[in-house]
């Protein structure tokens, strides 16, 4: 689990979910002390006045995430999300008209890469970047020195030495029509792209050295006393967001509004590179993989079937025009909505609401997304191969809000998982040893449009992935036969009743509860009559859902199967980062375990952490913690 101080990466996002989900639960007179009103452009503000402290919570929702997204365009929120910390006309530059000239230079250079790149196929691309790979391996130590890191002349090398060559390694020479076929010569085509690309750079870091006022955005608000200053991307939404001493609303409503009137999106060629070595990471990450796989067996008409990231296909052909218009399409102002919670006086926030956000034009309201996933009519499995630990997910799939079911599944999740009195807890973890760390039950990956209800778990060796799956089956099984006792019940809905008493004292709670209610019901009162629908689930709605819905015909199945894969010749151990990674999903768990005042301690921990070095060790305390708590079990090794 890491946090990035520009944007939340899609597992701090996750993180993120699991603390709102957990905080979505309020006393009805909140929803008396939400003033809403909307300005003539049709952006919608929320403000909730609480007096307690001088800082006020800000925060703005687009309604548009990778489910808005289409064939060829996916991982384009994500890609906007980072894009939207670049400035604007009057942010992040010391003057604008300067950089113009550099932005289309560099455009019309990087419409060229994405045409060569097509014009050479990717089959054979790969294979020039293999060689290229190998070119740059036999560099001498006065080359890289000289080179160190500079792009614009490190591609210039390459492709200065390649052209020096007499001839090429032999699996070049022999794979027929990779060079060349007929007059076509896609060496030189390779050639052409790298120093296209190489010239990209030198114009960008020309560009940087004599008009880009770097982090000024970020720098601002940090001089200003803000705290959590970050931004998400989920299936769903995305989110900007911010705590600022409530006297500094004005800056907020400066900064925001021009950003979402008037970004530049500076830089994009290259922090378009920066997204595809986040998909990259993706790539490699167990977790994402199986996630990835999943879902993309599991729906076959529903958008969810992409991840948010996007396929790397697809982000690498994204231009900067593609953005432009989607930034233009999906953030106006009447597919926005604020929410600002604190010390603040709901009249004054209308009227700088009005001054700032009010003279930016509305647009043509985005088309609706009229795809949903049809019924699934028989039992789906995949199977993915990787070197870290199996794991399994299992999902069948459900509704969600206004369909009256969907609260059970809420039920449901609760009865199975999320403490140590859970079934899946009790039974699978603590008293058959089977997993490694607690099953987790959960819904996703979005929430907006028809989803899954997921059981996730990692075998303990020496058990095995089928031997976990049917006992996840038996639990199952016995929703539909053994009436969930009155106390079991009981629990869950006192559990409901104080995250309520808790909440009254979140800024951020608030926040998130009136937003996601607003997000995925269309209406934020709708979250208060869903909390109050959750309160009247009995034990026969749970066991007609789990009769209708876990079937094998509705069910999806994932393994990750652990395959040992040979090590190169001086290849190192696996690194800090990747051993940690197998905490991740536990780690969450744990968190969501916590009261709701220690969640938010350890939300805004991890915000104050400048490094990722230091997140690293908060996640190891963390681990640490859960470990001495006996949340996670550590194991044994033979003989012990």
């Amino acid at each position: 689990m890491s946090l990035k101080r520009r944007g939340l990466t899609i597992h701090a996002a996750a993180v993120l979910a699991a603390l709102l989900l957990a905080a979505a639960a309020f006393a009805g007179t909140l929803e008396d002390k939400v003033n809403e009103f909307e300005l003539d452009n049709g952006m919608k503000f929320l403000v909730v006045e609480r007096h307690e402290a001088p800082v006020a919570f800000m925060a703005i929702v687009f309604n548009v995430g990778s489910a808005n997204e289409w064939p060829n365009v996916t991982g384009i929120s994500h890609l906007l999300e980072h894009m939207m910390f670049k400035g604007t006309e009057m942010m992040g530059t010391s003057d604008y008209k300067k950089e113009i000239p550099y932005i289309e230079k560099t455009d019309e250079l990087g419409e060229k890469t994405i045409d060569l790149r097509k014009a050479i196929d990717e089959w054979r691309f790969v294979k020039f970047e293999e060689f290229r790979k190998e070119v740059l391996a036999t560099f001498t130590d006065g080359e890289n020195e000289e080179v160190g890191t500079d792009k614009y002349f490190q591609n210039r090398l390459v492709v200065e030495k390649i052209r020096a060559m007499e001839s090429f390694p032999g699996d070049l020479e022999s794979q027929k029509y990779l060079i060349a076929e007929g007059e076509r010569d896609y060496l030189a085509l390779y050639l052409e792209y790298l120093e296209t690309w190489g010239e990209i750079v030198r114009l960008v870091d020309e560009q940087r050295s004599k008009y880009v006022v770097n982090n000024e955005l970020w720098e601002t608000y940090m001089n200003n006393g803000s705290r959590m200053l970050n931004a998400g991307t989920s299936n769903d939404f995305t989110v900007y967001f911010v705590y600022l001493p409530s006297n500094r609303i004005e800056l907020w409503m400066t900064m925001e509004s021009d950003r979402m009137d008037t970004p530049v999106f500076r830089e994009f060629w290259i922090e378009r590179d920066v997204v595809m070595e986040e998909r990259r990471l993706s790539d490699n990450d167990p977790d994402d993989v199986l996630d990835e796989a999943f879902n993309s067996v599991a729906f076959t008409a529903s958008p969810y079937k992409w991840p948010v990231l996007g396929w790397m296909s697809d982000v690498r052909t994204i231009d900067r025009r593609e953005l432009v218009e989607y930034h233009t399409k999906f953030y106006a102002p009447n597919n926005a909505t604020a929410c600002i919670v604190g010390d603040v006086d709901v009249e004054q926030v209308r009227k700088m609401a009005k001054k700032y956000f009010g003279k930016i034009k509305a647009q043509e309201p985005p088309n609706a997304l009229e795809t949903r996933e049809p019924e699934q009519r028989g039992e789906r499995r995949v199977v993915v191969e990787h070197d870290a630990n199996p794991a399994l997910k299992i999902g069948w799939h459900k509704p969600v809000y206004p369909d009256p079911d969907a609260v059970v599944f809420d039920v449901i999740t609760s009865v199975l998982s999320g403490g140590r009195t859970t079934r899946l807890y009790k039974s699978i973890y603590e008293e058959q040893q089977l997993t490694a760390r607690p099953p987790a039950a959960y819904t996703g990956p979005g929430d907006r449009y028809d989803n899954l209800m997921i059981v996730s778990a990692q075998p303990r060796h020496p058990h095995t992935l089928e031997e976990v799956e049917q006992a996840i089956y038996v639990e199952i099984e016995k929703l539909k036969t053994e009436p969930v006792d009155k106390r079991e019940l009981q629990r869950i809905k006192n559990q409901i009743d104080a995250d309520q008493v808790r909440q009254l004292g979140s800024n951020l709670g608030i926040a998130f509860t009136v937003l996601m209610g607003e997000i995925y019901m269309g209406d934020y009162r709708a979250m208060f009559r869903y909390i109050d629908m959750i309160k009247e689930v009995t034990a026969e709605d749970v066991m007609r859902v789990s009769e209708k819905s876990f079937t094998a015909r509705n069910r999806t199945v994932g393994w990750r199967i652990q395959v040992e894969e040979e090590k190169e010749e001086g290849e190192e151990e696996k690194s800090e980062e990747e051993e940690m990674e197998q905490y991740k999903e536990v780690l969450m768990q744990y968190i969501q375990s916590l009261p709701q005042d220690e969640q938010m301690q350890i939300f805004q921990k991890f915000q104050t952490l400048r490094s990722e070095q230091e997140q690293m060790e908060f996640a190891k305390e963390l681990i640490q913690r859960a470990k001495d708590t006996g949340f996670i079990k550590e194991e044994k090794t033979e003989g012990e």
